[in-house]
């Protein structure tokens, strides 16, 4: 059975991820700093799958405790839903975004690299086209300057992700999602940020 990583993965879009996965039959390793979901997800999981992922909070920004994480467990691959991601709180507090963006986006490649994990999903965003000249967008469309710090650190994740697949032959892929809304259909999970929503 293959073991995914799922970074972020209490989140909204993470935590739907790890039931799909679950369900398909891989196991599953969520890392999430618990910065803007509760540990409670974890027991709604357990209630729609019936499998209580593996867990570890952990603060990707923490390099030795990243370090340390993929010491003790080996994955075969990742998916990095793990990062700040309103928009208008990225303009207020830009540096706590490139921060937590793309730090924690460096030290899970940086581990991948050093552990050996060849497949690495990324979850950016439609905000790296910027104001599109042509509508509807489509993958297509060229990239434009993001107008906000979120948009940005997801550009720049693309860039350092395309940079590093070239110089390691790993696998990656950057999903750009279009206002993911809803929930899942037993009610369980869904969009329940700390603080207000944006």
């Amino acid at each position: 059975m293959k073991k995914i990583l799922v970074t972020g993965g209490l989140g909204y879009i993470g935590s739907h991820t790890v039931v799909v996965l679950q369900k398909a039959g891989f196991e599953v390793v969520v890392i999430d700093d618990l910065s803007n979901t509760t540990i409670q997800v974890l027991d709604k999981i357990k209630e729609i799958t019936g499998v209580t992922p593996h867990f570890a909070q952990i603060d990707l920004k923490d390099s030795s405790k990243v370090n340390q994480f993929f010491k003790q467990n080996k994955v075969d691959g990742i998916i990095h839903f793990a990062a700040y991601k309103a928009v208008g709180e990225s303009v207020q507090q830009p540096l706590a975004y490139y921060r937590n963006n793309i730090v924690g986006l460096l030290n899970v490649l940086e581990a991948m690299n050093q552990y050996n994990i060849d497949h690495f999903i990324f979850s950016s965003s439609c905000t790296v086209y910027g104001q599109a000249d042509k509508m509807p967008i489509d993958e297509n469309t060229p990239l434009k300057r993001p107008e906000a710090p979120y948009g940005k650190t997801k550009h720049m994740g693309e860039e350092i992700i395309g940079d590093f697949v070239s110089a390691t032959k790993k696998h990656a892929i950057a999903l750009r999602y279009f206002n993911p809304v809803g929930a899942h259909e037993s009610g369980l999970i869904g969009e329940v940020p700390n603080g207000i929503p944006n």
